[in-house]
């Protein structure tokens, strides 16, 4: 069953797995992300552009660069919630 729970850190990873094609867990891990809703609205936020991207990205051939640059900046969002929910006090 996937994993509906990720912090935003486990987000910016798997993107950042899928952008470098570093298949990790497993090749349909993007696909099954992209897919399934996430309970961390921010993650969730983050998650719907990533669905909205993926059709530039997940395809034969080169993958689209402003499609690129997007999930890239996602990647720093993502790392950024995760910064801020780690200095809490």
């Amino acid at each position: 069953m996937w994993k509906k729970d990720m912090s935003p850190e486990e987000a910016a990873q798997l993107i950042e797995r899928f952008l470098n094609e570093e298949y990790d867990g497993y090749p349909g891990e993007w696909g099954d992300f992209v897919d399934a809703t996430q309970r961390n609205e921010n993650v969730e936020r983050y998650r719907e552009r990533c669905d909205d991207l993926s059709p530039l990205v997940n395809r034969p051939g080169e993958m689209d660069q402003a499609a690129v640059s997007e999930l890239r900046s996602i990647i720093e969002e993502l790392r950024s919630f995760s910064k801020a929910e780690t200095s809490k006090p």
